[in-house]
């Protein structure tokens, strides 16, 4: 072959070498910048899915106060109502133990979700751990100290207190505050009458805002064996305003009930029907609902937070891919973490 050929034969190789490394070097970052795009565009997809749940009331705007299945979801309180306000009633809803439950088909469907995933998480600003650190009984009392320990996500803080007791037949209720450790102390003397279960609330209020309010409720035996769990006997369901109570045993018999915030205690009188009215506590708090009553064999004390937060809803993301939106919310004034939680999309 002339060597004026053999060049030209090189010359040709070596351009479509370079022309296919750099198609392929090409391709690949132009798939770099597609896979890209995909991730950011199923970003701004459900941070847009996410932003529709806390922004939107659903459909009707007042879904949380009946047995009304949304046709469309919201958690948003009204229109009326600040931007990260969440209504108490639609979260009440998302409690599997309320009796107005919606269940997880009826809000994926509401959503419109088609096959995506979705946890919901709502959660207090502050956590508060109660132990029984000493009790002495003397007389006809039988004295009780409890360690409180309160922290907020920074770790533990100064915060108030206001500590409430019932037992069968006695209510008192203690104010103290934590050391800037976040650990505090509430005493309390209850009759050796009073025996049987006995129940402990805790609300904690972050000195620096009173917005930062949550509460602890914690059971113990007083002169009795250990108590039951909670929801033993009755079923108790808060929604619009009303404490519904559902007996489960029919040989049980109601004595009391109270509502209590962090600033105010009532005592619920029955309207109908095992029914009680809510009152409309002023403080930025979460309330405590608690009913005292007998059966033939044993006395009980039973509660449920309105809203009922802690808040756990929706799938399972063990072992799965999530994609966390979390945000600050306010219910009636009081703070709370809202973390919604989404699988992969399809």
């Amino acid at each position: 072959m002339p060597t004026v050929s053999i060049d030209t034969f090189f010359a040709c190789a070596l351009l479509v070498s370079v022309a296919l490394l750099a198609t392929a070097s090409l391709a690949g970052t132009m798939q770099t910048r597609i896979d890209g795009m995909q991730d950011l565009n199923k970003q701004d997809y459900l941070r847009n899915t996410a932003d529709q749940i806390l922004f939107s009331t659903g459909t009707p705007a007042d879904w949380g106060a009946g047995a009304t299945v949304p046709s469309s979801f919201g958690l948003h309180a009204s229109a009326a109502s600040g931007v990260y306000e969440l209504d108490i009633d639609k979260v009440t809803r998302l409690n599997s133990q309320n009796s107005y439950a919606l269940s997880y088909p009826q809000v994926s469907i509401a959503a419109q979700l088609n096959n995506l995933a979705l946890g919901i998480k709502l959660s207090q600003m502050l956590s508060i751990t109660v132990a029984l650190s000493a009790n002495t009984t003397a007389g006809d009392e039988t004295a009780y100290t409890f360690m409180i320990q309160v922290s907020q996500p920074q770790g533990p803080g100064s915060a108030s207190l206001h500590c409430y007791v019932v037992a069968d037949g006695y209510l008192s209720d203690v104010y103290n505050s934590t050391s800037s450790s976040g650990v505090g102390y509430a005493s309390f003397q209850v009759p050796n009458s009073s025996d049987g279960p006995a129940l402990l609330i805790v609300f904690a209020r972050a000195t620096f805002d009173d917005r930062v309010t949550a509460y602890e409720a914690y059971s113990f035996a007083h002169l009795s064996e250990a108590p039951e769990p909670n929801h033993t006997f009755l079923g108790l369901s808060p929604l619009n305003g009303t404490l519904n109570v559902d007996v489960n045993d029919p040989d049980a018999a109601l004595d009391e009930a109270y509502a209590f915030s962090f600033g105010y205690q009532a005592n619920l009188t029955a309207t109908s029907n095992n029914t009680y009215a809510i009152p409309a506590f002023l403080d930025k708090s979460p309330i405590v609902l608690v009913v005292s009553g007998q059966t033939s064999s044993a006395s009980f004390v039973e509660w449920t937070a309105y809203p009922d937060v802690p808040l756990q809803f929706g799938a399972n993301f063990e072992n799965s891919e999530e994609n966390v939106f979390v945000y600050t919310v306010t219910i009636k004034g009081a703070f709370y973490k809202l973390t919604l939680t989404f699988g992969d999309v399809a």
